[in-house]
């Protein structure tokens, strides 16, 4: 979810239909916050909860891994050793997270119908070193919040960053794939045999599969598999590739809340999400049309788009209802929604550049010492 390119000025070598994709991904998101998820408290309730596209809107997340995947694998294959690697992934984190966890803190009071209520001092601590409150909680032997729930894709990407790194320099970048996938195996059987895990009292064995999120793993490896295709261009790569991603959407179906019914709706919908992205790779008039302005510079804002949009976006909502009922409830989210790109389009811009040159400044100095 992170934002590895730049606008099209600043970086003409890269990959400009990523950052279309990673458009079309927040939009997702945001759509299923602002019409979805918080329907409770919206001022237009459920009116929208049975819209396909805002019910499963979630997904944008995975497809953000599934980005995520082709981007570290290239980001990989360019590192020179483990921890020079996690330190170019903090460094890409690590900025976007304390500024608009600053924002987020400050500004909390102002808009106080925020879904998560009122953060406390604490609660910037799973942001700000990307450790899931889960974590926290036992180290410090006490329930421990957190600034917005949507942080818990970047615990995930660290996990997942964290992962691939170790194997890819421990065993190399295809095996490091074949990893990845089968901790998805793995985390679709404790899912699918989670009664057999309660039964028999396999708490601990269930909790490290859960902790190692490795549903995500699948998306992350089908990402790294269509990275290597578009490099080398060879079929079976293509098809290792698709069966990837198709196995990662349907085991989306597969949830983690016990149920014995598999959720069919949410496998095609992730199969959706599947196909577009082979559709993208497979068609160049499509990387073209997901290179248009509007979704690059979404893109570009995409990362700190994420971390603040949802409970100032559902404040936001909430106040434009109190303020203009008149708007029709479907055109309530838009004012919020560009208020937030515009704030995150400043972040991106102007906040984030200078506290990434100076983190780069010290790890030039780390490599000149021997740890680059």
């Amino acid at each position: 979810m992170t934002n590895d390119t730049k606008p099209a000025q600043h970086s003409p070598d890269r990959i400009q239909f990523l950052d279309g994709l990673r458009g079309i991904a927040i939009l997702l998101v945001i759509m299923y916050h602002a019409f979805f998820r918080w329907h409770t408290i919206l001022p237009y309730g459920d009116e929208f909860r049975q819209f396909p596209l805002f019910d499963h809107g979630w997904l944008g997340v995975q497809l953000f891994f599934m980005i995520s995947g082709f981007v570290i694998f290239m980001s990989l294959e360019r590192s020179q050793s483990f921890h020079g690697f996690m330190i170019k992934r903090w460094i890409r984190l690590f900025p976007a997270m304390l500024i608009c966890s600053l924002i987020i803190f400050v500004t909390a009071a102002f808009f106080h119908e925020r879904p998560a209520g009122a953060p406390v001092l604490r609660d910037l601590l799973p942001g700000l070193t990307f450790i899931e409150p889960y974590f926290w909680q036992i180290i410090l032997g006490s329930p421990q919040g957190e600034l917005e729930g949507a942080f818990w894709s970047l615990y995930v990407e660290l996990k997942l960053y964290l992962i691939a790194g170790l194997f890819y320099f421990l065993i190399g970048g295809q095996k490091m794939i074949w990893v990845m996938l089968c901790l998805f195996l793995l985390a679709i059987g404790v899912l699918v045999f989670n009664d057999v895990f309660v039964e028999n009292g396999w708490h601990q064995a269930r909790t490290i599969l859960k902790v190692l999120s490795g549903k995500p793993c699948g998306w992350f490896a089908a990402g790294a598999l269509f990275y290597r295709f578009h490099s080398e261009r060879k079929p079976w790569i293509l098809v290792a590739a698709i069966i990837a991603v198709m196995a990662s959407a349907l085991g989306e179906g597969q949830t983690a809340h016990g149920k014995m019914l598999y959720e069919w709706d949410t496998a095609i919908a992730a199969g959706i999400i599947a196909m577009t992205f082979i559709t993208v790779i497979l068609n160049d008039r499509l990387k073209h049309i997901l290179s248009n302005r509007t979704l690059l510079t979404i893109g570009f804002v995409s990362y700190p788009l994420y971390l603040l949009h949802e409970n100032m976006m559902v404040s936001l909502i909430i106040k434009t209802g109190h303020a203009m009922p008149w708007i029709p409830s479907l055109l309530m989210p838009v004012l919020p929604v560009l208020f937030i790109i515009g704030l995150a389009w400043l972040i991106a811009s102007l906040f984030e550049p200078p506290v990434r040159a100076r983190l780069k400044m010290w790890q030039l100095r780390l490599q000149a010492k021997g740890w680059g």
